[in-house]
């Protein structure tokens, strides 16, 4: 017997040792399933919607960190629509072209009572934003100041049909965590009930944006009937305009259906 062939592998098939290619061969593949597993995991996770952390994780004496879509107190001036839910649209200049269109709402759960509107006012209060969402969490209602100011210009965007949920425009952005969703439906019945905007998180941007605001045929808020609708897929279906910066979803009632 030649001296390569005397150290060529042998394996006895009742040994309980595997041969060293063999062991060699299997770490190899174990390796590569857990890195591709690892990868996998990675991609899938970078695509998913970051739900923010919660809102009273950042108040005042919480020992945590505050939240991603915790912007801090900051005050703005701008003029205030109502219909259907309070939002204050700011510009640069009065009179200007409007730049940014904010949610407004109380602490807690419950929005924001005011009378005034084609004011100029100014309003205080912690800023959330997730997405293209702007949430102006504020203690007091907005003060008008001595300026008058005419409503933002309105754009009608046409008749639409859209997939998407039913959430509530202040725990979305942050307010709690987790803000959409079945585990949220509860929490967001009830800030919808204590009249915190109502909003439409979509499936696909519609007219350019990822949520709209909420409103009946009529313009003004949508009412308790949506309650059944909350925190679930749904289709809705209606007449979509542009006032300053928000898009409002005039949706039809008769035309909403879960899916």
């Amino acid at each position: 017997m030649s001296m390569s062939e005397s150290k060529a592998p042998f394996f006895i098939g009742w040994s309980g040792r595997l041969p060293p290619e063999l062991v060699r061969f299997y770490i190899g593949v174990g390796l590569f399933v857990v890195a591709a597993f690892a990868g996998l995991g990675l991609a899938l996770g970078s695509g998913v919607d970051d739900p923010s952390r919660n809102l009273f994780a950042g108040l005042p004496g919480a020992n945590v960190a505050k939240p991603d879509g915790w912007l801090g107190d900051q005050k703005f001036d701008g003029v205030l629509t109502l219909r259907p839910y309070p939002v204050l649209h700011v510009s640069s200049a009065p009179g200007g072209r409007v730049e940014r269109s904010m949610l407004l709402s109380g602490s807690g759960k419950r929005g924001v009572v005011t009378d005034e509107t084609a004011h100029r006012v100014s309003a205080e209060g912690g800023l959330l934003r997730r997405g293209d969402i702007d949430m102006l969490v504020v203690d007091d209602p907005p003060a008008a100041s001595a300026t008058p100011a005419s409503a933002p210009d309105t754009q009608a965007l046409g008749h639409w049909r859209s997939v998407g949920e039913i959430c509530d425009g202040k725990c979305y952005p942050g307010g709690m965590t987790p803000g959409f969703g079945l585990a949220h439906r509860a929490c967001a019945a009830v800030c919808l009930i204590g009249d915190v905007p109502a909003i439409f998180v979509t499936a696909q941007p519609l007219a350019g944006a990822s949520f709209l605001l909420l409103a009946g045929p009529d313009g003004a808020a949508p009412g308790p009937w949506i309650g059944d609708y909350i925190a679930r897929p749904v289709e809705l279906e209606g007449d979509v305009e542009r006032v300053g910066a928000m898009l409002i979803f005039k949706i039809d009632p008769a035309k909403a259906r879960l899916l």
